[in-house]
């Protein structure tokens, strides 16, 4: 299923979900993770009832902020500190 073609997704709605992003969702707080599963929900059901997004309700460009790829990359960087610690010691 391809939902990125409904418009109504941010990038980071479509990261894998990943241990690491697993975390960075749980440290959000609870009213972004909702409107993440909002949007989502809404592909879906856009997505299999075969329908797109009409066009005025589409993610403009300007509004689609990286809300959870810098959490992301603070989980990854933990991580690795983590192992690489565990490694030595």
């Amino acid at each position: 299923m391809h939902l990125i073609n409904h418009h109504c997704l941010l990038r980071d709605d479509c990261l894998h979900e990943t241990p690491d992003v697993q975390e960075a969702l749980r440290r959000l707080p609870q009213h972004i993770v909702d409107e993440r599963n909002f949007r989502i929900v809404r592909a879906l059901q856009l997505s299999l009832q075969k329908t797109v997004l009409p066009k005025e309700e589409w993610t403009k460009f300007e509004e689609d902020k990286l809300y959870l790829t810098p959490i992301v990359d603070q989980v990854k960087k933990e991580r690795l500190e983590k192992e690489n610690w565990e490694k030595e010691y």
